[in-house]
């Protein structure tokens, strides 16, 4: 057998972001060469970015040279948007009626928590308390509620590129509005808004695959007392 020799079987896909995949195999005759030995592809004109190999049964290697990148600039159509909701526990004190539920149900500022009993001439419900005998006092249905479900969202827009804008970095912590979020047809926010997080930026070949991140807020919102600088450049938000 020619030795190294390319053999048949090569397989590999473009994904949605227009990053090609291409694995090529070849047979090599010593360790050695399946470490170290780097073919010229002809027609593939992608960088190799991996290789396996594996001992066949005659003693010598077969290698899969795993080519990545894309020939062509990417185009705006191949970036992915993608919303994630999710449910998260919050502390009561973040909810946006907490102080009418501290005036209902009472607080207790030493324990910094919702009061065992309710407050006199309160009307939230709760169970009696005490023993038979005089005004009783009734429990509320606060006490020990530390915590409650908050809606949350986290928005995502990946996109291939042959370099990594600098724009990328501009407004990381503040409060922007996510590009093309209105094709998602959410209700009104009100107070919510997004928080552009850091970006994650990864070499694909002679591609770079890069993923923008925005947060949704509670229901206050951020707040553009804390999150109106941007911590890495300006505040432009990115192209």
């Amino acid at each position: 057998m020619e030795n190294p020799l390319q053999l048949l079987g090569i397989t590999g896909g473009v994904d949605k972001h227009g990053v090609a995949s291409i694995s090529v195999p070849f047979y090599v005759a010593t360790l050695h060469e399946a470490i170290n030995f780097t073919p010229s592809l002809e027609g593939i004109a992608l960088p190799i970015t991996s290789r396996s190999f594996r001992q066949t049964e005659n003693g010598g290697y077969e290698i899969t040279f795993t080519c990545e990148g894309s020939e062509e600039p990417p185009t705006d159509e191949q970036k992915t948007f993608e919303l994630e909701a999710s449910m998260a526990e919050e502390s009561i004190k973040t909810h946006p009626k907490f102080e009418d539920l501290k005036k209902q149900y009472g607080w207790d500022e030493a324990l910094n928590t919702f009061a065992e009993f309710l407050p006199d001439g309160a009307t939230g419900g709760g169970l009696s308390g005490g023993n038979g005998g005089g005004s009783q006092r009734k429990k509320s249905k606060m006490y020990g509620v530390e915590s409650w479900l908050v809606a949350g969202a986290m928005y995502r827009v990946t996109y291939a590129s042959k370099t990594v804008p600098t724009s990328i970095f501009y407004g990381i912590g503040t409060v922007q509005t996510p590009l093309q979020i209105g094709k998602f047809n959410l209700p009104n926010l009100g107070q919510r808004n997004w928080l552009k997080l850091a970006p994650k930026v990864r070499m694909r070949g002679n591609t770079i695959e890069i993923t923008l991140e925005y947060m949704l807020s509670g229901p206050l919102g951020w707040y553009t007392e804390i999150y109106s600088t941007g911590q890495l450049g300006s505040t432009t938000s990115e192209a």
